[in-house]
C-alpha cells in the first residue's frame, strides 16, 4: 500500500490504522519538495521513483483538507495509480450494512450506522458518529468529533469542522463549508458557509472558492 502525501498533518493517524490493522506500507510517495513528516525516511520516495518502482500500484491520499485531496487525487490517478479500498481504523464501528468508497479513511474511534453510504475519497476524523441512512458523497472532510443524526446527507467536497452536530434529515450542499461547533438544523446550500448555534448561512463568494480550490 502506497501513502500519498508525505507532510499531511493525517498522515501519522494513517500509519498507525496501518499498524493497527497489520497492513503494510510499501511507501510514503513525496508530492512536493518539502521534507516529509511523521514517518521513517527510510519509507519516503519521490513520485518518479513510485512511478518506476510501483507501477500500476494503489493507495490513497493523506490530505485532510478537500481541495488539496482532489488536487492530489487527480495527481497520482493521472500517473497510473489507482485508490486502495477504503482504510478502516480497527477502532472505529462501522455496520456491515455501511459502504465506504475507495480511498477513504475512518479514523480511530469514529462509529458509523446502519444502511449509511461514504463516497470515493472521504476523511472522517476521530470520534465521529454517522447515523443510519446517511449519505456522503465523494471528496468530503469530516472532523472530529462531528455528530450526523440519520438520514443526512453531505454534498461532494463538502467540509465540516470538529464538534459539528448535524440534525436528522439536513442536507448539506456541495462544497459547504461548516464551521467548527455548529449545530445544523435546515439545508445548507451548495457553496455556503454555515456558523453558529444554531446555524446561520452566508454564501462563499465565487472568487473565495476558486482560491480554496487551489489551496495545499
Amino acid at each position: 500500500m502506497l501513502l500519498f502525501g508525505a507532510r499531511a498533518p493525517l498522515l501519522g493517524d494513517y500509519v498507525e490504522s496501518c499498524r493497527r490493522l497489520e497492513r503494510a506500507i510499501d511507501a510514503v510517495v513525496r508530492l512536493d519538495a518539502h521534507p516529509a513528516r511523521f514517518v521513517p525516511k527510510s519509507l519516503v520516495i519521490d513520485l518518479d521513483d513510485a512511478v518506476r518502482s510501483f507501477p500500476g500500484g494503489a493507495g490513497i491520499v493523506c490530505a485532510f483538507e478537500t481541495p488539496r485531496r482532489r488536487q492530489l487525487a487527480d495527481l497520482v490517478a493521472g500517473h497510473g495509480f489507482e485508490a486502495t479500498a477504503a482504510l478502516v481504523d480497527p477502532t472505529a464501528i462501522v455496520a456491515s450494512s455501511t459502504g465506504i468508497g475507495a480511498g477513504s479513511f475512518v479514523n480511530a474511534g469514529a462509529i458509523v450506522g446502519a444502511f449509511s453510504r461514504l463516497g470515493t475519497h472521504v476523511v472522517v476524523n476521530r470520534g465521529t458518529t454517522i447515523g443510519h441512512h446517511v449519505l456522503i458523497d465523494d471528496f468530503v472532510s469530516i472532523g472530529p468529533g462531528t455528530h450526523l443524526t440519520g438520514q443526512v446527507q453531505i454534498g461532494v467536497g463538502a467540509s465540516l469542522g470538529a464538534g459539528v452536530v448535524v440534525l436528522p434529515g439536513v442536507r448539506i450542499g456541495e462544497g459547504a463549508v461548516v464551521a467548527a461547533g455548529a449545530v445544523v438544523r435546515r439545508n445548507v446550500p451548495d457553496r455556503h458557509l454555515a456558523f453558529g448555534h444554531p446555524a446561520r448561512l452566508r454564501p462563499i463568494g465565487r472568487r473565495r472558492f476558486m482560491d480554496t480550490e487551489g489551496q495545499e
